[in-house]
């Protein structure tokens, strides 16, 4: 068997492992400059002064890599961030802070930000499903929830668009050309990634025995879940765990704490519903010895709890598990479909025409579902826009909203189709910037949706083209791009028709729609060159 693909792989990995072990992610200058403020005020205790930290996962993030290569030459273990922060002591720990590149949080890739916030979702479900049966050992368990998917920050903010292909991959929409075994061996391939990063850092070890439950031990975890699979035989289970001690072991480890609530936020960023989040809840009660409905009840609420405090810090363009708490859908544990959307106010705009449907989620779904795993239906490009114009239109009920494709000539983004506008807007065909030069397409790149309403709008007056604010009419918008190999193909706009952005499941909606309309595009060039 040739072992060349095994070496290319091994080349890939290493490239990326260089550039995520070296990468500097920023830090917010309010969260620097409390930061600071406190170390230099010399009034908090070291545990307050943690505390206060721990608010501000990057900054968590870079005190325990410089702190972990103090450690290393001493050939010692960084366990809390207590540990980390003697060991550098309050004067290096403000120097480093004061020496990270600073950068206000809306200019950051949305991908970025939102994968912060599901690592600070798993320090919550740590602390409601954990903290009172390893009490003694909490600080290293909310260290290790907090920092294990911190290789994967670096991923995020290096390459944003792999975190909307990772999204499109939970909801069934496989890139064109790539198998379902291609997407499990690079997903293989990431799990030994981050691993080796964690290691480069060298990170608290019960993030190392995560990634290895992931990777070397894989078939133990996978037995663990099995037998977690049979809830409804609590005896039979117990029997099962007694007849094999490795398993017992395995699963009795304190440092699974942080596995299974990271596993918990990231499946539930997803759905509740689907059967990846049933898993986790599912290895959680056999963990803690209690039904299955309870776990379910404490991830909940857990989850109601992170919201609650990142909403205030935070704001509002997160997406937070909890909100998707209030839209039970049934349990089918299918992944290949698409989370229902919410209906949105009907609110109309001078800019928009009066003429509003109400949202019809099996509309929507069946149209997206045709996009995705239909492409070979359209005739022409014209019929495919205008099926996913139909979606975001009468599936979704929005008010306004057109769709831009990249000029292969002039690289300009024009408006190929458009609805929702009064006549006496010309729109369709109606160019509103470059789709290669420039802040504007580079802006776009770096998040999956820009979401626009009168403060955004004031914040990046310079970038937007006077073209999309005429078109907006002084409502709150959407922004989401079509991107092909880091290169911007297409922008798709959705106006909400009043000042208020989109609620995030509604917001959700006009992204997934924007994915499947991005295969169809795809499939539709490959089979007309």
């Amino acid at each position: 068997m040739s072992t060349h693909p095994n070496n290319g792989n091994r080349e890939v990995i290493g490239e990326l492992r260089q550039k995520l072990s070296d990468c500097v992610l920023p830090i917010s200058p309010a969260d620097q400059h409390s930061l600071v403020e406190h170390l230099e005020s010399d009034l908090l205790s070291i545990t307050e002064l943690t505390q206060e930290i721990m608010r501000s996962p990057v900054a968590a993030l870079h005190i325990c890599r410089a702190a972990g290569a103090a450690a290393r030459k001493r050939d010692v273990d960084v366990l809390t961030l207590e540990q980390a922060c003697s060991l550098l002591g309050t004067q290096r720990i403000a120097q480093l802070l004061k020496d990270l590149p600073v950068v206000d949080p809306q200019q950051l890739p949305w991908a970025y930000r939102q994968l912060l916030s599901i690592s600070e979702h798993a320090v919550s479900q740590a602390q409601g499903l954990f903290a009172h049966r390893i009490a003694r050992l909490w600080h290293e368990m909310s260290l290790a929830t907090l920092l294990f998917l911190s290789p994967l920050w670096t991923l995020a903010y290096l390459k944003p668009h792999l975190f909307q292909h990772w999204e499109g991959l939970n909801n069934g929409v496989l890139p064109d050309g790539v198998t379902r075994r291609q997407v499990a061996e690079t997903t293989a391939s990431g799990f030994k990634l981050v691993q080796l990063v964690a290691q480069d850092w060298w990170l608290p070890p019960w993030i190392l025995q995560g990634y290895r439950s992931l990777n070397d031990n894989r078939r133990t975890m996978v037995k663990a879940l099995h037998v977690a699979r049979d809830s409804a035989h609590p005896q039979d289970q117990q029997a099962q765990l007694d007849s094999d001690r490795e398993l017992y072991r395995w699963l009795t480890q304190p440092a699974n704490s942080a596995l299974i609530s990271n596993g918990i936020a990231l499946s539930s960023h997803d759905s509740w519903y689907k059967r990846h989040t049933l898993r986790w809840q599912k290895l959680t009660a056999l963990y803690l010895n209690c039904d299955v409905a309870d776990a379910q009840r404490l991830t909940h609420e857990n989850a109601v709890n992170s919201a609650h405090e990142q909403f205030a810090r935070n704001g509002s363009d997160l997406l937070l598990p909890a909100t998707r708490l209030l839209h039970p859908v049934t349990l089918t544990g299918a992944t290949n479909k698409v989370s229902e959307p919410v209906s949105a106010t009907a609110t109309n705009s001078s800019g928009t025409s009066n003429n509003r449907s109400a949202a019809n989620p099996e509309l929507w779904r069946s149209l997206c579902l045709k996009l995705s795993k239909q492409p070979e239906s359209f005739n022409n490009l014209t019929q495919l826009l205008e099926c996913a114009q139909n979606a975001l239109i009468n599936g979704l009920g929005l008010p306004a909203s057109w769709i831009a494709l990249s000029s292969a000539g002039t690289h300009q983004l024009v408006i190929a189709v458009a609805s929702g506008f009064n006549n006496e807007q010309p729109v369709a065909g109606a160019a509103i910037g470059s789709s290669r030069e420039g802040s504007w397409p580079t802006w776009l790149l770096s998040a999956n949706s820009h979401d626009i309403d009168q403060r955004q709008r004031a914040t990046h007056a310079a970038t937007l083209p006077d073209k999309v604010l005429q078109l907006s009419a002084g409502n709150a918008f959407h922004l989401t791009p079509l991107v092909h190999n880091q290169q911007l193909i297409g922008l798709v706009f959705v106006s909400t028709g009043n000042d208020q952005l989109l609620a995030p499941k509604h917001l959700q909606a006009v992204v997934k729609t924007t994915q499947c309309l991005h295969k169809a595009l795809l499939h539709f060039k490959q089979r007309h060159q």
